[in-house]
This record gives structure tokens, C-alpha cells and sequence, in this order.
């Protein structure tokens, strides 16, 4: 079994990875670096885009603890707000929540925004590997989801801001919010799944024959 270490304090997103890696049932373990290195899996956010951010994240992990790390770094553009939150959109979640978003667009008939992830690999040598995906859509008048999906999805008792800004963001193409597709929708819609198959395709690439 191969190992992963994943450098993030998001559990739910840690077992996003998780359940990709099991979905596809790839022989990859997805370990949390934080668990395994404590304060020398945290990183900076330094950088003006999702793919800056990870990039920096990764490789500043990967040469503290020596070994190969992932990181993931997920912004919020919003055409009305001037592009904010931005790569701040984690840090304007945990201060203002998804009411906070909404109660900032009230009134505003002009709601388009897109979802950017990127994730990168690094290795302690400097070696780096990045894919970014981007999802456009609007923002939705309340907040929708679905119940008994996991917290990575939408929210649950246990984590009301799972999912982030799932519950607020319709894709284009979709009458649902991104907290209301099923596990097997999210491959399809979810802006984290396709970074997490490449990923993993990378990780398996690299195994010696």
C-alpha cells in the first residue's frame, strides 16, 4: 500500500481524499500529515491564487518533514464582491459563515461566481506537480442541501459549515446547489474530485514497475 501525506487541519477534506482513493480503489493510503508531524505539516498561505498557495504549501512541508506531501487550496470569487473573497474565502467562512455571504448579497440580482481548487504535490528535492479546477455558477437566494451526505458535501449536525460554500453555490448547468448532488454526482460537479483523480493517477505513475 502506498502512502500519501495530505498537510491539511480540514478533516472533512481529508476524508474527501480518502473516499476518492477508496472509490477508485487505488492501492493508496491517505494519511494526515498534521497527525503524523504536528506543527511541522502547518504551512502559510502565501500566494494570490488557489495554485500558488498549495504550490508554496507543499513544497515548504515537504523540505521540513523530508518527505513527499499534498496540500489543497480552495478560493471563492464573487463578480458582485470584486472577486472577494477570493483566497481568503477560508478564513471569510470561519468569520462570517454562509449568512454572512448571503446577508452581503442581499438584494443583488447579479450573483455570479466560481469555485477554484488547486492541489499540489512536492517533494523534498523541489520536485512540484499542480492541477487546478475551476467551477463557474451563482450563488444562491438561501442556503440548500441535502441531509445524510458526509460533511466534505454538505452540512451535518456535527459540522454546520461542512461543505463550505456548497450549500450556496449552483454550478452552471444545475438547478441543485453543489451540497444537494449525491457521492457519485460529486466526480462530475465537485471542483476537489477532479484534482484528487489526477492526483492519485500521478502518485500510482510513479511507482516502479
Amino acid at each position: 500500500m502506498i502512502e500519501l501525506l495530505f498537510a491539511t487541519g480540514n478533516l472533512a477534506k481529508l476524508a474527501q481524499l480518502c473516499f476518492v482513493a477508496e472509490t477508485l480503489r487505488v492501492p493508496i493510503k491517505v494519511l494526515s500529515a498534521r497527525q503524523i508531524y504536528g506543527t511541522a505539516a502547518l504551512y502559510t498561505e502565501n500566494g494570490n491564487t488557489a495554485a500558488a498557495i498549495a504550490r508554496d504549501g507543499a513544497l515548504s512541508v515537504a523540505n521540513r518533514i523530508g518527505r513527499p506531501v499534498v496540500t489543497e487550496d480552495t478560493t471563492l470569487h464573487i463578480e458582485a464582491l470584486n472577486g472577494e473573497p477570493g483566497t481568503a474565502a477560508g478564513h471569510y467562512l470561519k468569520e462570517h459563515g454562509r449568512d454572512g455571504l448571503l446577508q452581503a448579497l442581499a438584494g443583488m440580482t447579479e450573483r455570479a461566481a466560481k469555485i477554484t481548487s488547486a492541489v499540489a504535490w512536492a517533494s523534498p528535492s523541489g520536485d512540484t506537480q499542480t492541477w487546478t479546477a475551476t467551477i463557474s455558477g451563482e450563488i444562491a437566494l438561501v442556503e440548500r442541501w441535502q441531509r445524510d451526505l458526509p460533511d466534505w458535501i454538505a452540512p451535518t449536525p456535527e459540522n454546520p459549515a461542512g461543505g463550505g460554500y456548497n450549500a450556496v453555490f449552483i454550478p452552471t448547468g444545475s438547478n441543485c446547489t453543489l451540497a444537494q448532488i449525491s457521492l457519485k454526482e460529486s466526480f462530475a460537479w465537485g471542483y476537489r474530485e477532479p484534482n484528487f483523480c489526477a492526483l492519485l493517477a500521478f502518485i500510482l505513475e510513479r511507482q516502479p514497475a
